[in-house]
């Protein structure tokens, strides 16, 4: 290693303010404003309609993976947790559960050194699939079919 591959360490104190007392104080005051609150709102609104059609888009993307597990275990596990991560924001709070469900689920197994139960992930895809295409579906349907997908993951982990 040489003197130039030698890692720098700078304090913290040492790096340059990026706003001064005044400016971030300012910045807060703007932050905290009820007009920042109403645009992020509409902000946030606005990006449900593109953030449903990524999802719906992912899904899709699920499907056409099917059940073989050996060649698309990396692309399922990729789209399942991209939906898991922007379900709820775009209003899909059912999508969102199932999907962390079976994320849960093969991030598990893989710790274990077990392989996935194909039709374990089939049900959830299909699970997911249904949840992402209803309209404003039934919540509670949703939680009965996330509650009974989990009680099948935990017995599967359990190894029954």
């Amino acid at each position: 290693m040489t003197k130039s591959d030698t890692p720098q360490f700078i304090a913290p104190d040492a790096y340059p303010q990026m706003l001064g007392r005044q400016e971030s104080q300012r910045a807060l005051k703007v932050l905290a404003s009820q007009r920042t609150a109403e645009l992020a709102a509409r902000a946030m609104h606005a990006s449900i309609a593109p953030m449903r059609a990524a999802i719906l888009g992912y899904v899709e993307e699920l499907e056409a993976a099917g059940t073989d597990m050996t060649g698309v275990h990396a692309k399922v596990h990729e789209r399942v947790h991209d939906i898991r991560c922007f379900a709820e924001t775009a209003g899909l709070v059912t999508t969102g559960r199932i999907a962390d469900i079976l994320c849960r689920y093969m991030d598990d197994m893989e710790r274990v050194g077990k392989p996935v139960d194909g039709h374990i992930v089939t049900l959830h895809v299909a699970a997911i699939a249904r949840a992402a295409r209803a309209e404003d579906g039934d919540a509670a349907m949703g939680d009965v079919v996330a509650a009974e997908l989990a009680a099948l993951v935990s017995r599967r982990l359990a190894g029954r």
